[in-house]
C-alpha cells in the first residue's frame, strides 16, 4: 500500500509541475539578446549585393571570348564544363531581396523596415539587383523558373517563362523602380555599390535599361528602340569615366577582389594570343595596360618600331600552357590589389552602344563616328593610356561599321566576361577562333541547364526545351538571331 501511495503522490506532483509549466511566461529567455529578432534588411541587401561582383568577374565568358586563357588547367578554355547550376542565384541573392521587397511592402513590418531606409528606395534597390541577376540568367541560360518560383514546397515544380517574357519582365522591374525611387528620402543602409545615394542608382537603372534595349535590336527594333532612347532622353546616363559604375573591395579577405583571390596562390590565368595579337596588331597602347611582361619569353615579331611589345606575350587558347611565366599575365593592379574596382558598366559601353544605336538610326543626339572615336577615347584614359598614344591610334581608327564597333567593344570590355559575351553573340563579331584543343571546336553560345532541372521539372524542362531547342552549349538564345 505505500509504495502505491507513493506512485500515487508522485504523480500528483509531476501533474501539478506541468500545470503550472503551461502558465509561466518564459519572457525572451529564447531570444538571443546580441542578435535581431526578425530580418534585417540592411545586411540582405549587403549580402545579395556581393552577386554583382560574382558575376561580373564570373571567369567562363572571359575564357570564351579569349581576353585570357587558363594554364596547367585549360577546363573552361576548351569548353569542358557541359552543364552550369543556377541555385545559387535562388536560395541566395534572389531570396533576400524578395525578402526586403516584402518587408518593405508588407503594412505589418513596412515601419520597422524603414529603420534602414526609405521603404520604397529600399524595394527599387532590391528590384534593381534582381534585375541585374535576371539579366544575367536569361542571357546566359535563356528560359527559367520566374514568376512562380521562390514558392518552395508551396510550388516545387514551376514553369519556366521563355526569355521573351522575361525580357518583358526585366523591364517592368526596371521601369517599377525607377517610379519609386525618391531622392529626397534615406537610401538603403547596407548599399554596397552606391552607399544609398539614389541618384546613382537611376543611372545604374538606365545602365541595365539601354544594355537590355540594344540586346533586343534584332528581334524587337521597336521595343529596342523605345528603351534606349527614353534612356538618352532623361539624360540619366553615363557620360564620363567619373560616372563609371564600380563594384568597391574592401582590403579583409571577405570582401577583396576576386582577383586578388584567385592569384593569392595559383597562377591559372594568362593573356590569350588571340587578345595580345589583335592588341599588337592594331598598335594599341592598351596591350600595355591590360597585361604585365612575361618574365622568360618574348615574341618573335614585335610590332612596335621600339619593340617595347616584344615581352608581352599571349597563350595558345585551350592549350596546356604549365609554364605561366612564358606568358603576360593580366595586369598587377587586377591581379595583385585585394581593393581594385570591378567595372559594372562604364561610359565606354555606354558610348558603343550609343554609337551603335546612331548607325541603326536611333536618336542620340549624335553621330556614330563621334560618339565611336569618344568611345575609344574613354576606354584608353580608363585605362590610363598617355594622350599622345590615344591620338595616334585614333588616327589610324576612323571607320565606324558595325563590324569596328563590335571588335572595340570586345577589347573594351575587357574581363567583363558576362557582357563581352553577350555582345559577342548579338554581333557575331569579332571573328575568334575556337580552341583546336576543344573536343567540341564551338564556342558555346548559351549554358545548358544543371541535370537537377530534368530530373526534378521535367514536366516544365521539357516545356522550354521544345520551345528554344536543345538543351546544349550551342543552342542560340531568342535574341541571337544572326
Amino acid at each position: 500500500m505505500k509504495k502505491i501511495y507513493k506512485n500515487i503522490l508522485l504523480l500528483v506532483s509531476i501533474t501539478a509541475i506541468f500545470n503550472s509549466c503551461e502558465t509561466v511566461d518564459f519572457g525572451d529567455i529564447n531570444e538571443d539578446p546580441n542578435g535581431p529578432t526578425s530580418a534585417v534588411t540592411s545586411q540582405l541587401l549587403t549580402e545579395a549585393q556581393k552577386d554583382i561582383s560574382t558575376i561580373t568577374t564570373s571567369d567562363t565568358g572571359i575564357l570564351y571570348m579569349q581576353h585570357l586563357t587558363e594554364g596547367q588547367y585549360p577546363g573552361d578554355s576548351r569548353y569542358g564544363t557541359l552543364t552550369f547550376s543556377y541555385d545559387n542565384y535562388y536560395t541566395g541573392a534572389i531570396q533576400n531581396l524578395n525578402q526586403i521587397i516584402s518587408l518593405n511592402e508588407d503594412e505589418s513590418t513596412m515601419e520597422e523596415a524603414s529603420a534602414y531606409g526609405d521603404n520604397n528606395n529600399q524595394i527599387a534597390t532590391a528590384k534593381l539587383v534582381r534585375a541585374f541577376i535576371l539579366h544575367f540568367m536569361t542571357d546566359s541560360w535563356g528560359g527559367l523558373p520566374w514568376e512562380g518560383a521562390f514558392q518552395g514546397i508551396d510550388n516545387a515544380q514551376p514553369t519556366f517563362q521563355t526569355q521573351e517574357e522575361l525580357y518583358t519582365i526585366l523591364f517592368d522591374e526596371i521601369e517599377e523602380s525607377l517610379a519609386l525611387i525618391d531622392e529626397t528620402a534615406s537610401g538603403p543602409h547596407g548599399d554596397l555599390m552606391f552607399s544609398g545615394d539614389m541618384s546613382r542608382w537611376i543611372i545604374f537603372a538606365n545602365s541595365l535599361k539601354m544594355t537590355a534595349a540594344l540586346r533586343l535590336s534584332d528581334v524587337n527594333a521597336t521595343l529596342a528602340q523605345t528603351k534606349f532612347e527614353e534612356v538618352i532622353v532623361s539624360g540619366n546616363y553615363i557620360k564620363s569615366n567619373e560616372d563609371n559604375i564600380e563594384f568597391n573591395y574592401a582590403s579583409d579577405d571577405a570582401s577583396d577582389s576576386p582577383w586578388q583571390d584567385r592569384f593569392e596562390t595559383r597562377e591559372d590565368y594568362i593573356l590569350s594570343d588571340e587578345m595580345a595579337e589583335s592588341l599588337r596588331t592594331n598598335l594599341d597602347p592598351r596591350l600595355f595596360k591590360y597585361a604585365e611582361p612575361s618574365t622568360d619569353s618574348i615574341v618573335s615579331s614585335p610590332a612596335w618600331p621600339d619593340e617595347s611589345d616584344a615581352a608581352y606575350v599571349g597563350a595558345p587558347d585551350g592549350a596546356v600552357n604549365g609554364n605561366t611565366v612564358d606568358y603576360s599575365f593580366p595586369t598587377a593592379t587586377i591581379i595583385y590589389d585585394p581593393v581594385y574596382p570591378t567595372p559594372v558598366y562604364t561610359a565606354a559601353q555606354t558610348k558603343f552602344s550609343m554609337a551603335e544605336a546612331a548607325l541603326r538610326g536611333w536618336s542620340v543626339g549624335t553621330n556614330a563616328e563621334s560618339l565611336f572615336e569618344e568611345a575609344i577615347t574613354l576606354s584608353m584614359e580608363y585605362w590610363k593610356v598617355e594622350s599622345a598614344d590615344i591620338t595616334a591610334y585614333l588616327s589610324t581608327h576612323t571607320s565606324a561599321t558595325m563590324e569596328d564597333i563590335a571588335y572595340e567593344k570586345w577589347v573594351a570590355l575587357y574581363l567583363n566576361g558576362p557582357e563581352a559575351w553577350a555582345e559577342w553573340r548579338r554581333l557575331d563579331a569579332p571573328t575568334l577562333t575556337p580552341s583546336e584543343y576543344a573536343n567540341d571546336a564551338r564556342i558555346p553560345v548559351r549554358y545548358a541547364y544543371d541535370s537537377s532541372v530534368e530530373d526534378n521539372n521535367k514536366t516544365n524542362y521539357d516545356a522550354i526545351i521544345a520551345i528554344q531547342g536543345l538543351d546544349n552549349l550551342h543552342t542560340k538564345l531568342w535574341w541571337d538571331v544572326n
